[in-house]
C-alpha cells in the first residue's frame, strides 16, 4: 500500500511540474493564475457517492489512482475546459467556498480540492464537478447532505500552490 501512495504523490508532484512548465493556462483562456488572490464565481454540480472520490475507478481523466488517499484525501474535481485545459489542468489545486447568502447550509470557509478530471458539461464559464466529499466539505458542520441536496450551488474559487 505504501509503494501505491509513493507513485500517487509522484504523479501529483510531475503533473504539476509539467503544468508550471507548459505554462499554468493557455493565452486562450482566462483561467487565474496560481498567484491569483480574488475569488471568480462559479457553479458547483456533484457526482459519486455523497462520502466518495468522484468516478468508481479512483480516477478519472488525469490519470490518477487512489485519490481517496493522501494528498487527495477525496477532495478532487473535474473541471470544465479553462480549468482542464486539455490535461494541462491535471493537478491543479483550487480553493473553493460557497455562499452563505446563497444556502442556509453554507459554511462560507474555504476548501482546497485538485483537478483530477474533466467536466464536459459545463454550466457557467467556470464549473467545477466536485467529489460528494469535496461537494459536502462547503456546508456547515452536520448539514453536508443538506448542502448536496441543492444539486447545484452558486460558488466561489480561487488558484493556489498546491
Amino acid at each position: 500500500m505504501a509503494s501505491s501512495s509513493v507513485v500517487v504523490a509522484a504523479a501529483l508532484i510531475l503533473c504539476i511540474l509539467v503544468a508550471h512548465a507548459h505554462g499554468c493556462y493557455a493565452k486562450h483562456h482566462t483561467a487565474p493564475s496560481a498567484t491569483n488572490s480574488s475569488w471568480l464565481d462559479a457553479k458547483a454540480t456533484w457526482y459519486g457517492a455523497p462520502h466518495g472520490t468522484g468516478p468508481d475507478d479512483n480516477g478519472g481523466a488525469c490519470g490518477f489512482k487512489n485519490v481517496n488517499l493522501p494528498p487527495f484525501s477525496s477532495m478532487t474535481s473535474c473541471g470544465n475546459q479553462p480549468l482542464f485545459k486539455d490535461g494541462k489542468g491535471c493537478g491543479s489545486c483550487y480553493q473553493i467556498r460557497c455562499l452563505k447568502s446563497d444556502h442556509p447550509a453554507c459554511s462560507g470557509v474555504p476548501k482546497t480540492v485538485i483537478i483530477t478530471d474533466m467536466n464536459y458539461y459545463p454550466v457557467s464559464r467556470y464549473h467545477f464537478d466536485l467529489s460528494g466529499t469535496a461537494f459536502g466539505a462547503m456546508a456547515k458542520d452536520g448539514r453536508n447532505d443538506e448542502l448536496r441536496h441543492a444539486g447545484m450551488i452558486n460558488m466561489q474559487f480561487k488558484r493556489v500552490p498546491c
